[in-house]
């Protein structure tokens, strides 16, 4: 006996049959489906669901709602898309990408710097913004003469100093060679003792401008003597300019002054960002932490030397009173475009770089950007 209601159908009634019943189960769910992500889906559809961890002044929650430069920069762009959005709060920036991958968000907010290394896990819009790299440290106090050595380029002072002593060796055979058949009572006639005397002669004459004791009688020897003189006082002012100069610099930035100094440091930053493979590329010990708000506290605290990370950002960051003990030292040293990511293959991807670049084009990312963090070259 047949089994069920449709066993008792011809063959091709039944897979005919089968068919409609297959599209009407699966057919629904992926219309919906499509819709959800459709390019032109109405503002009444699905909203934008956008991942966002908080990144100071970048995109930071308060209560339910994200504020930030990004925040706006996404709510400029879902207006101009039409469509509405679904904030989804994540506790870290690598979180965000996750949240993509995975498909529990549409966009992470970012901002992400556009590289291949995170073109490999995401695709990555237009830029929205373009920025580069600073570095903050942490003002120092401590002053004196250790300090001010340290702080000297210790390779190219001892080239000088070698330098200035061949000269001076060099100069004292000369000028004995001159005095000694006339002046044998300052510089005796019996060699190496006589070229001492010389030499010794020309070193008091820089130090203190002159030798109590020896007198120079020839006219070539008083060309040298008066050369030394008048060498003698710019050795000893530019020694005194670069040893005054160190001093201040030591006593206000420490020995961090730009991206030259970094090799070897410990340096902060955010983790599993594009900065961590630019630090150690430059011979820098990076130190990740999850919140940059956690890396300038590490600095404040002595766990690292220095804190990389965007220019704006750590203007926001070094901005509060708690902070007045952190600058910003050196220019910027590396520029990145930064744009927003998506799943790999979103539909999402076109219609929102045609609104990045209207709002590009209409001065509205400037706009937004300057409203947040001021105006700068």
């Amino acid at each position: 006996m047949p089994a069920g209601p449709i066993a008792g159908l011809p063959r091709r009634p039944r897979q005919a049959m089968f068919v409609v019943v297959v599209f009407a189960l699966v057919g629904p769910a992926a219309a919906r489906a499509e819709a959800d992500e459709a390019p032109g889906a109405a503002a009444g559809d699905r909203p934008i669901r956008v991942a966002v961890a908080p990144i100071a002044a970048v995109a930071e929650w308060k209560g339910d709602h994200p504020v930030g430069a990004m925040v706006d920069i996404w709510n400029d762009l879902a207006t101009r898309l039409g469509r509405s959005t679904e904030y989804v709060r994540v506790g870290k920036f690598i979180d965000e990408i996750a949240a993509v991958t995975d498909g529990s968000a549409d966009v992470a907010l970012g901002p992400l710097a556009i590289t291949t290394a995170w073109e490999r896990q995401v695709d990555l819009t237009h830029p929205v913004v373009h920025s580069g790299l600073r570095i903050a440290v942490r003002e120092r106090r401590d002053t004196g003469l250790l300090a001010a050595f340290q702080g000297l380029p210790v390779r190219q002072l001892a080239g000088l100093v070698a330098a200035v002593l061949a000269l001076a060796v060099f100069s004292g055979h000369l000028l004995w060679w001159f005095e000694r058949g006339t002046n044998p009572g300052s510089f005796p006639e019996r060699y190496p003792g006589g070229v001492w005397e010389a030499v010794w002669w020309i070193a008091s004459t820089v130090v203190t401008g002159g030798c109590d004791n020896k007198h120079v009688a020839s006219l070539l020897g008083r060309a040298i003597a008066f050369t030394w003189m008048v060498g003698g006082i710019v050795l000893a002012a530019a020694f005194t300019g670069v040893l005054t100069a160190s001093m201040t610099a030591e006593r206000v930035t420490g020995s961090i002054r730009g991206a030259r100094d970094l090799p070897g440091r410990v340096v902060g930053c955010q983790e599993q960002s594009v900065i961590v493979p630019l630090l150690r590329e430059r011979g820098a010990i990076p130190r990740e932490y999850a919140r940059m708000d956690d890396a300038i506290a590490g600095l404040q605290a002595g766990e690292v030397e220095a804190v990389v990370s965007e220019n704006q950002q750590l203007q926001t960051l070094i901005g509060r009173p708690d902070r007045r003990d952190i600058m910003l030292v050196g220019p910027i040293f590396e520029t990145f475009d930064y744009g927003m990511g998506l799943r790999t293959g979103s539909p999402l991807r076109e219609p929102l770089n045609a609104v990045i670049l209207q709002a590009r084009e209409d001065g509205t990312l400037d706009e937004i950007m300057a409203r947040w963090f001021g105006r700068h070259e």
